[in-house]
């Protein structure tokens, strides 16, 4: 188990001991590398704090100041979109995340591996720290917004090809995949709660070559359709047995409209059961 540098063990005294004497502070907690133990000389230090209610509002407006009692002064910081607290990069480029839960929403097993800090009653985390799953296949789920996400995105390659915006096209590749990766997460039953940077452990070795078998798109016209055509392929062919394990509905109207959209502006199949 590594365990990074000294910058970032600072940082994680700094939580263990700064961020308590505040009494609004109920627990505190390491998720991502230092959650999973799976931390190196690179690794953010992601620190989650619970708070009560009533001060939420105040750490929404004010997560600097606690931010800055980990980190010292920072070079950039800045929100993090759709939560409370945001990230801060050190003079050193040292990476910490502050996010702020509300006591009641919070969620122990939120994230796959927590290392406990605080807990200023014992009961917010009564069995202690949560250790990682490290992408263990469970029971295989549906992933109902990647699916129509990605048929949206999908359906979307007319309108950019359409204007000429290459760059965007290409982009959009990525978009297209990333949802892929979902479903692929979905069929294997791993709920992807830690650190974007790590996806190999979650994913088989199967789903990985096919991932690493992407056509390479560029910028080329040609080279966007033809990689949306192999994503679309796998997308089609696993979503449609994962809806047959999970017994739910495969969006098929959407799909065919799509397909159809495609179709009739490229003049090319983007899927055929053949």
């Amino acid at each position: 188990m590594t365990t990074g540098d000294e910058k970032q063990q600072a940082v994680i005294k700094r939580a263990g001991s700064e961020l308590p004497a505040d009494e609004r502070i109920l627990a505190v907690y390491l998720v991502g590398s230092y959650g999973t133990g799976q931390a190196d000389r690179f690794s953010d230090v992601d620190v989650h704090c619970v708070v009560t209610d009533e001060s939420v509002g105040w750490f929404e407006e004010n997560w600097l100041e606690p931010m800055t009692a980990l980190t010292g002064p920072t070079v950039w910081a800045d929100r993090i979109p759709g939560l409370v607290g945001g990230l801060g990069i050190t003079p050193d480029w040292l990476h910490v995340d502050l996010v702020i839960h509300p006591l009641s929403s919070f969620d122990r097993l939120q994230y796959d591996g927590v290392r406990v800090l605080f807990d200023r009653d014992g009961t917010l985390f009564p069995d202690g720290d949560i250790p990682a799953k490290e992408g263990l296949p469970g029971t295989p789920y549906w992933p109902e917004g990647p699916v129509n996400l990605f048929f949206y995105f999908l359906g979307n390659l007319v309108t950019v090809l359409g204007r000429d915006e290459r760059i965007v096209g290409n982009q959009g590749v990525g978009a297209v995949r990333d949802q892929l990766i979902n479903l692929m997460l979905a069929e294997r039953g791993v709920r992807r709660t830690g650190g974007a940077k790590r996806l190999n452990a979650l994913l088989s070795d199967e789903q990985r070559a096919a991932l690493e078998a992407i056509p390479a798109a560029g910028s080329d016209p040609a080279g966007i359709i033809a990689a949306n055509q192999y994503i679309c392929r796998q997308f089609i062919e696993r979503g449609t047995a994962l809806a047959q394990v999970t017994g739910e509905r495969w969006p098929a109207e959407f799909v065919d409209a799509t397909l159809a959209h495609l179709r009739n502006h490229f003049g090319v199949e983007f899927y055929s059961s053949r």
